[in-house]
C-alpha cells in the first residue's frame, strides 16, 4: 500500500503566510514589523541628517564671507587714502584677504579703497547685514551648483564703527571648494552618528516592541491550530506595560476558549453516549 505525503497548503494572514502541514510553520511576511521599523528608522535618520547638514553648510558660508569682510577691513585700514602704498603692496593686501575689491561707505561717501582686475560681470549680490536663515540656506545651496569663474558682491557691517557698510568683490570658486570640503566632512560625521543612532533605536524598539509582538502573533497562530491544547497557551511575561497587559489578556482568553471547547466536547461525548444507551434500550 502506497501512502501519499500530505501536500502543504499556504494560507495568507497572521502577518505572513501560514503553511498547513506538519508543524504548522509560519512564514514571516516580506515587510513585517522589523522591516518596516528598519525602513522608518533609516528615513527619519536621513531627514534628521538633512536638517543638520543644510543649516551647518549655510552657517559655514556666512562665517567664510564674514572672515573675508573682516580681512578686507584690515586691508582697507592699511591702505587708507592718506597712505601711499605701491601697487605690489596693494595687490598683496587683496591676495591676503582673498578679495578683488574693497569699498567702504562713511557718511554720504562711498569710496573704493582697494581694487585689482575687476571681472566683467557680477553673478550675485548678497547683503549679510539682515540676511535671514531662509535666504542663507538657499544661497548656500546655490553655491554647490554655481559654475566656476563667477564673482559675487558681498556687503557687511564693518567693525568698530568704521562706517555704514563695507563692500567686497570675491571669487566664488574658493568659497565653493571650502564648502565642499566642509560639507564632505560634516556629511561623513553625520552618517557615522546617524548610523549609530539608527542602530541603537532599531535594536531598542525591536527588543521592546517587535519581538514581543512576534511572540504574541506566533502564540495566536499556534493556539489556533489546536485550541484545546493548553500547552499552546501563551505564558505571560512579567512586563507591566501595554505589551504585558496584552499577553495576560491573551492568555486569559486562550484558557477560557480552551476550557469552553473542552466542555463542549465533553457534552457532545455525553450526548452521544446517552443516544447510544437510548438506542440500545429500544432494541
Amino acid at each position: 500500500m502506497v501512502s501519499s505525503m500530505p501536500s502543504d497548503k499556504i494560507q495568507p494572514g497572521y502577518g505572513g503566510d501560514r503553511i498547513d502541514g506538519p508543524g504548522g510553520l509560519v512564514r514571516p511576511a516580506l515587510f513585517g514589523l522589523s522591516a518596516k521599523l528598519l525602513i522608518l528608522t533609516i528615513v527619519f535618520v536621513m531627514i534628521a541628517e538633512v536638517l543638520v547638514f543644510v543649516p551647518s553648510v549655510a552657517n559655514f558660508r556666512k562665517n567664510w564671507l564674514m572672515e573675508r569682510l573682516a580681512a578686507s577691513q584690515i586691508a582697507a585700514l592699511s591702505a587708507a587714502p592718506d597712505r601711499v602704498l605701491p601697487e605690489a603692496a596693494r595687490a598683496q593686501l587683496l591676495r591676503n584677504a582673498q578679495v578683488h575689491a574693497v569699498a567702504l561707505k562713511r557718511g554720504d561717501s562711498r569710496r573704493l579703497i582697494l581694487q585689482s582686475e575687476m571681472p566683467g560681470s557680477i553673478a550675485g549680490h548678497y547683503d549679510l547685514r539682515d540676511a535671514g536663515w531662509t535666504s542663507l540656506i538657499w544661497d548656500a545651496l546655490k553655491v554647490f551648483f554655481a559654475p566656476s569663474g563667477q564673482f559675487i558682491r558681498v556687503i557687511g557691517q564693518p567693525g568698530f564703527g568704521a562706517g555704514q557698510f563695507i563692500e567686497i568683490v570675491v571669487e566664488q570658486d574658493p568659497l565653493k571648494a571650502a564648502m565642499v570640503r566642509f560639507g564632505f566632512g560634516i556629511l561623513v560625521l553625520s552618517i557615522i552618528i546617524s548610523m549609530i543612532t539608527a542602530a541603537l533605536v532599531y535594536l531598542s524598539l525591536n527588543m521592546m516592541l517587535v519581538r514581543p509582538m512576534t511572540r504574541i502573533t506566533r502564540s495566536m497562530v499556534r493556539f489556533g491550530e489546536d485550541p484545546e491544547d493548553l500547552s499552546r497557551v501563551i505564558v505571560p511575561s512579567d512586563r507591566r506595560d501595554e505589551v504585558g497587559i496584552a499577553e495576560r489578556e491573551l492568555s486569559h482568553m486562550q484558557r477560557e476558549l480552551s476550557g469552553t471547547l473542552q466542555q463542549k466536547n465533553r457534552l457532545a461525548a455525553l450526548g452521544l453516549a446517552v443516544s447510544k444507551i437510548n438506542h440500545d434500550l429500544r432494541n
